[in-house]
This record gives structure tokens, sequence and C-alpha cells, in this order.
């Protein structure tokens, strides 16, 4: 078929940083990032010209996600992001903050791209280098032998995500259900190799968020007509349990595609269902008290059960297999013309009925010791219980990583202000060396140092959405927002909480030049830090946001199709 219209050539830009109108929208981009970073950051509502959904959030990751892009170099920039959260669980509106600063800053300074590619990846050893060695100011380690540690770092990521809309004290609860669902999570007494638990979430609009809990086992809708009384009838457990994947709806169609020959007098449907029959009557010979399937059961089959004492949950769904299957020890059968093999059934310690709302929901409890758990959150309306659920799977995954590496950094601006000044002073007696041995001139490698330190500084800045001024004191080198509406005598802290404010601590605006100095190495002090990150997303998204920098630096066309 020939075409309606000539195929039109392919457009060609040069030089892509050198562009204008690009370079606005990398502005932008940074600018949606950074006044959506922190607790106080400024919610986006994001919906279409012709209507539909409204999202309301201040995540990246939905953010990213919901926002199309036309300009390649954005896509790039976005999708970059979108791996590390979907690897790591947090710091995305960092990486992008860090990163997008990085390549405005190469352009400010007028910094050939080969020396900042070059100068850019030796600072960002000389962070992981610090990051991860035991001289680190900005590190604290993770006691798993108390919760303190796990409850503020999942306090922390709550607290960044304003469209949650929680209270302190709804804060605070909801950062003791994330740790206790994540010590859920963790197998215990299990011989050989151990594989991790997951948390179930059910979401309950309309209920006050302190209604909000964690239950061991997994949590479903009741069936219908199952009373409390059919759950007595059953007497103590454990319980045997059947499970299938497959519907058994009676439905012919769900056969598949499929040619089938039906003689004359034959009733498929009829045939179909005493075939169901038969299983129903082996799995009541088999002495089964609780039968479950992903897709449908037909009526007729669960009358049949249920007159025989067994439960019947049927639309499972495919969500809340892999649970099922881990708390009950079944396998999922997948055929209804075989009798189910012995080593196919699974237990149940016993069944409990919760209430919540509108919700009636049945607790199955383990047989033995299984890391599954179901955790009920609850909030007044449904943009905030999507965002709440969201934040909170992904700070029960920012916890499972501190298994692999039990650290975190401190929060609250505190380690970018601190990891510049490092970087600053170690490289101020040792930049002609570095440079020599780089292959780049002084000066390139001097304003290296100072466009990478003061991309850090500007994600510090970033955290602050109310105009006061920002500070860095001259000896810890950690971030301060001084409190001009504090009422109260009590002592003011940094922003991570860590250190106390003092008379002779000197202090100057961020991002203003000052002399150089060594952090002083914080110890022997009482305090603990109210605000701390995830030490490995932190660490992955400073290194991929200064891979991508260097490369978007390193772009010299993008040749784009238009037709």
């Amino acid at each position: 078929m020939s075409r309606i219209c000539k195929k039109k050539p392919a457009v060609c830009t040069d030089e892509p940083l050198s562009n204008s109108g690009i370079c606005q929208k990398i502005a932008l981009m940074r600018n949606i990032l950074s006044t959506a970073y922190g607790p106080t950051g400024r919610l986006k509502q994001i919906h279409n010209n012709v209507g539909g959904h409204v999202l309301t959030t201040s995540t990246s990751t939905a953010l990213l996600k919901r926002v199309d892009m036309s300009e390649p170099l954005l896509k790039l920039i976005s999708t970059s992001v979108q791996h590390h959260t979907a690897r790591y669980s947090d710091c995305g509106l960092f990486m992008g903050i860090f990163m997008l600063r990085l390549i405005e800053n190469t352009q400010k300074y007028n910094l050939r791209t080969v020396a900042a590619a070059k100068s850019y990846k030796r600072l960002v050893e000389e962070c992981n280098m610090y990051l991860k060695g035991d001289s680190c100011g900005c590190k604290v380690s993770v006691d798993f032998s108390s919760c303190d540690s796990l409850v503020a770092l999942a306090h922390s990521m709550i607290t960044s995500k304003p469209a949650c809309m929680l209270n302190s004290r709804e804060t605070q609860h909801i950062s003791s259900l994330i740790a206790q669902a994540f010590l859920y999570s963790i197998p215990c007494n299990s011989p050989g190799v151990s594989c991790f638990g997951s948390t179930v979430t059910i979401g309950i609009e309309g209920q006050s968020v302190s209604d909000s809990s964690v239950f061991p086992g997994l949590l479903v809708d009741v069936p219908e007509m199952l009373q409390p009384a059919d759950l007595k009838r059953l007497g103590s457990g454990p319980f045997k349990v059947v499970l299938f994947n497959v519907s058994l709806s009676g439905d012919i169609s769900e056969v598949g595609d499929v040619t089938l020959e039906i003689h004359t007098g034959v009733d498929p449907e009829l045939d179909h269902l005493q075939q169901l029959l038969k299983l129903g009557e082996h799995v009541v010979k088999d002495k089964v008290n609780l039968f479950a399937c992903q897709k449908v059961v037909h009526p007729v089959l669960q009358h049949y059960l249920r007159e025989h004492g067994v439960v019947v949950i049927e639309r499972l769904g495919l969500a809340l297999m892999e649970p099922f299957i881990q708390i009950t020890g079944a396998q999922a059968v997948a055929s209804l013309c075989s009798p189910v093999p012995a080593e196919a059934y699974g237990l149940v310690r016993g069944f409990c009925f919760h209430s919540c709302g509108s919700r009636q929901l049945l607790q199955l409890l383990p047989s033995k010791d299984s890391a599954i758990s179901t955790m009920i959150l609850c909030h007044r309306n449904e943009t905030m219980l999507e965002e709440l659920k969201m934040t909170c799977q992904r700070a029960e995954h920012v916890l499972r990583l501190t298994l692999r590496e039990p650290y975190a950094l401190l929060g609250g601006g505190c380690t970018e202000t601190l990891l510049a000044t490092h970087i600053t002073h170690m490289n101020q007696s040792t930049a002609t060396t570095t440079a020599a041995a780089l292959g780049v001139s002084h000066s390139e490698f001097l304003m290296a140092v100072e466009a990478f330190c003061s991309s850090l500084h500007a994600v510090a800045l970033s955290l602050e959405h109310d105009g006061q001024d920002c500070l860095i004191d001259l000896t810890y080198a950690h971030r301060w927002v001084p409190d001009i509406y504090s009422q109260t005598s009590a002592k003011q802290t940094c922003g991570c909480g860590l250190v106390e404010d003092r008379s002779d601590l000197e202090k100057t605006p961020l991002n203003t030049a000052c002399h150089t100095f060594s952090p002083v190495f914080l110890k022997n002090t009482n305090n603990q830090p109210r605000i701390l990150d995830s030490f490995s997303a932190k660490l992955n998204a400073l290194n991929v946001a200064v891979e991508m920098a260097n490369f978007v630096l390193d772009v010299k066309y993008i040749i784009k199709d238009i037709n």
C-alpha cells in the first residue's frame, strides 16, 4: 500500500545542550523535582487535557511515570530515575535534582565535556571511598537489636511525602507498623537457605489512619455466607487446604482456544458440572477444610462444599497466589480432570474474623513459621490512601536493603553539606597532582570541584520552600534552618537532629564562599538523628546521577523520526 503522505526526513539536532529551548526544558524539569523535595515539598497535580483521573503526589516515581516528555534527553533522564527507584525505592528526587544541577553547572562554568567527565568520575569515587569508610561523619549504623533505627528510617520516608497528609501521631503510628511488617517478613528458625517473606497491603478508604494495623498471616475478604459459627464447627486446627489456579466456573469457554467434538445427546456444560462435583467429592473425601481458587468457583460446587463444612474462597486473584502458597505450603492445582495429589495439599493453623469499616476480613494463620503478614492501611480519601500505600511499600523495601548494608545516612540535607565540605577540603591541596593525573588543567579541575559541590548544596537548598535561609556550620558542616517562629527556649538542632546549636558554633549561608575546613567527626553525643536516609539508595543515586550527567553532557546529536 502506497503512502498517503510523503515520508519526512528525520530531524537532527546537533549540540543539544547549546539549544536554549532544551536548556529551558531541563531547568523546568529540575524546578518541578526540586519544589517537590522534602517534608515541605509542594504537591503536584497531574491530569490530561480531556479530564480523567487526577493524580496528586510529590514522589518521583508517580510524577515521572505520569508526565509525558517529548524531549529525548528528558526521557532519558526520567527513565534513569525510574529505574533507580524501581531497584532502591528511595532517593529518586535527590538523584534527579543532583543530576540536572550537575548538567546546568557544567554549562554555567563552560567546562569542556571531557574535563568535566573525568573530574566528576574522580570526585564520585572519592565520595564512595568516604561514605564506605570508617571515618565517615554522615553514616550511622543500623542497630537491629533495637527498633529505633528502623522506625527512624521509616519515619523519615513517611515525612518526606507530604501527600500522605499525616499528623505527627499518625506518622509515628505508620512508621511503627512499617518496622513491624518488615520484622514479620524476616524468616526465623528456617534451616538452610532462607527467603524473604512478603507483606500484603490492603487499603480501606474512609477510616481513620489510627485504625491501620499489621497482622501475621494472610487476610482475605470473608467469603459469602460464611459465619463465625461455621468456623467454630470446624473445631481446632490445623486445617487441610487445597488451592486451584484454574477457573472452576463450569464455563466451556474457559477450556481455551481449541476445537471440541460433541456427540449427539451430550450436554457439555452438564458434563463439565459433573466433573466439578466429582472433584468436590474427592476433596471432601480427603477431609479438606479450606477450598481456595484463584478464579471463579461454580455456585453448585460451592453449595456442595459448604454443605460438607468446607470453607470456600474464590476470586483469590493472581497477586495473592504466591503469599497463599507460602503461608499454607499448598501447591497450585492446574487441572480438575485428575485427582488432587497428596503432596498438593497445605495446612493453616486457624481462622480469625476481623472487621475494619465496611470490610469483613478472614485471617489465615500459618501452621508453621511463615514470614507473611498483612498490612491494613486506612485513610480519609482515595488520593491520600494511594500515596500512603505506595510510600509504605517502598519504606519496607528500604528497610530490607539495610540487611545487606546495615547503615543509614544523615538526612535533612546534612549528608549533602558534609560530603561537599569533605570533597572541597580534600582537593584543596591535591588539585595540581589530581588534575595532572586526569589530563586536565588545574583551573578546569577546580571548576569541576566547585560545580560538583555546588550541585550537592543545591540539593540541600531544595529542602527549604518557605523562603528561609539555609546555613552551614563551620565545625561539623551540617545544614541549619533558623526557626524564626519558635517561641520555646528549646535548643535548636541541625537538619538531621544530631548536632545541638550553641553560641560558639559559627554558621554561614549555604552555597556562599567560605574558608575550606575538614568537618569534625562528632563523638560522645547522646543525641540520635531524627532524620535518616537509605545508605544503599543514596549511594546508588549519587553514582548513577554522575554517570547519567556525563552521558547527557557527551550527547552531540539527537536524531528524531517525526513521521
